[in-house]
């Protein structure tokens, strides 16, 4: 009687709840010792934990809906930055597909977080243990429109991207963005190269001390990826430019690389970085080769001194060394170990902002547990 009532049941259900949804996601967590020169810390992380609903509706003529929310949760119970809980803070889109390419339009990906960064390898929190620095313009972009040209040439992809300015108020960091993005990839080579344009922010756009006005100047960003990956080797190499306004830089450069502050913009000298030119270049090389179960790899990457209007401002530039293994237990469950240096040298801004003082290396040891489902 019982499974005659659920048939029924079943039975009256409408098409929708019979919709292709899948669900996907990825649980991270590790062990962190963190040294900073001054504080040593053993903190228990979440490492960047997701989970997403996705699916499709074929329209007909080879065209159909496509859409995807994405959510980042913290299993540490802190709940912060991409792991805020905030309901589709990650890649979430609604759009169409077809012979045309791809349109999606919502907070999307752009093509340095969904085809490149290929060079960060790691699961980490703390900047020593990965390419978080180096990867930094590798984001969600809100309230954006991006299309996807069709696979016209096999290995061959290209996308475009536009991300609006919808707060003009003064004083707001908010840019209208562009993205282009153009890769290709054939019998384990490849190579991936993005343009990313940021428009003028709203003059008057100040940070909180008295030491710093970031720049509203429009910013301009370059990056290459090229490599090798198949044959259970892994070798990439990756270059990028950027040049603008202080704010290029981006958080993880001001506190990491100069691990008390904003000091690469503003030194003993009384170097100002407000409405200058701004530029900054990087390398990464990262190199993986797989045993059976067993990855060991390695990551260099380094960025050099700052230059401001053409000149170059000593002190400002880093070197991180990251080496470490990762053992797949099963098809969805890898354990990773892995040690972390960044190496930097002059004076930044203690944690007040209210005094220069000498820069400490970070160093850092992790263990981290993934399992994706």
């Amino acid at each position: 009687m019982k499974k005659s009532l659920i048939a029924l049941l079943v039975a009256t259900l409408p098409a929708a709840a019979f919709a292709d949804v899948t669900i996907y996601g990825k649980i991270k967590g590790g062990v962190e010792y963190v040294d900073n020169g001054s504080t040593k810390q053993t903190n228990v992380d979440d490492l960047g934990s997701r989970i997403g609903f996705k699916g499709s509706e074929d329209l007909g003529n080879g065209l159909k809906t496509i859409w995807q929310v994405e959510t980042g949760f913290g299993i540490d119970g802190t709940g912060t930055g991409s792991s805020s809980g905030t309901f589709a803070n990650r890649n979430s889109f609604i759009g169409l597909q077809g012979d045309f390419g791809t349109v999606r339009l919502g907070n999307v990906s752009n093509f340095l977080d969904s085809d490149m960064g290929t060079v960060d390898t790691w699961e980490y929190k703390s900047d020593a243990l990965g390419l978080g620095i180096f990867t930094r313009d590798g984001v969600r972009l809100k309230n954006s429109v991006r299309y996807d040209l069709p696979a016209v040439v096999p290995g061959l992809t290209a996308a475009i991207q536009y991300g609006t300015k919808e707060d003009k108020a003064a004083g707001t960091q908010s840019r209208e963005t562009s993205v282009v993005g153009l890769g290709y990839e054939n019998s384990g080579f490849f190579g991936k190269y993005a343009y990313i344009h940021e428009s003028k922010a709203s003059a008057g756009y100040t940070l909180s001390d008295v030491y710093s006005q970031w720049s509203y100047k429009a910013n301009d960003k370059h990056r290459l990826e090229v490599g090798y990956n198949a044959n259970n080797l892994f070798v990439g190499l990756g270059y990028q430019q950027q040049k603008g306004g202080y704010d290029i830089v981006g958080s993880s450069w001001a506190s990491v690389v100069n691990g008390y502050g904003l000091k690469p913009l503003f030194n003993a000298a009384g170097i100002s970085t407000l409405n200058q030119d701004v530029k900054t270049q990087e390398y990464a090389l990262t190199a993986a080769y797989t045993f059976g179960a067993i990855t060991p790899k390695f990551t260099y990457a380094h960025g050099k001194n700052i230059k401001v209007n053409g000149v170059s401002i000593d002190d400002t530039g880093y070197n991180q060394y990251v080496l470490g293994v990762d053992y797949a237990i099963s098809k969805r469950t890898t354990f990773g170990a892995q040690y972390g240096q960044i190496s930097v040298k002059g004076q930044g801004l203690n944690n007040a902002g209210t005094a220069l003082v000498d820069n400490k290396n970070l160093k850092a040891f992790g263990l981290n547990m993934v399992h994706a489902f």
